[in-house]
Parts: C-alpha cells; sequence; structure tokens
C-alpha cells in the first residue's frame, strides 16, 4: 500500500513519535513545516523527513543560480 505524502496532526504525530499536544503546539510557535488549507493542518512527508534530519530545524533554502 502506497503512503500518502500529506498527514494530518495524528499521523503526523504517530509518524515522528511526538504527542499530536506537541504537534499542535509546534504549529501554533511555527517551528514545523507545515500547511494550512482551510481549517485543515497538513504536513508534507518529504518536508517534515527534512526537518527530522535537521534536527528539528527549518531551513529556508534559496534556489542558487548557475555560475554565480
Amino acid at each position: 500500500m502506497k503512503e500518502n505524502r500529506f498527514m494530518d496532526v495524528p499521523a503526523c504525530a504517530e509518524y515522528i513519535h511526538l504527542a499530536k499536544s506537541t504537534v499542535y503546539k509546534m504549529v501554533s510557535n511555527k517551528t514545523i513545516p507545515f500547511s494550512k488549507i482551510g481549517s485543515r493542518t497538513l504536513f508534507d512527508r518529504v518536508q517534515i523527513d527534512q526537518w527530522v534530519i535537521n534536527g528539528g530545524v527549518m531551513e529556508d533554502r534559496l534556489p542558487t543560480l548557475p555560475g554565480v
């Protein structure tokens, strides 16, 4: 079975082994990558994986221009 790329709060909490309340706090503090669609809070599995690899630090990467 294929895993969904996007997760809601309960699925994200289970995926990264944290309590749902902790994930809600991180969303409120904007310390975890998330998107809001209406009242839904969604997490991109790829961004969450990178966030975990970075030690829980969000990193905004700007594209680099070749040859600069």
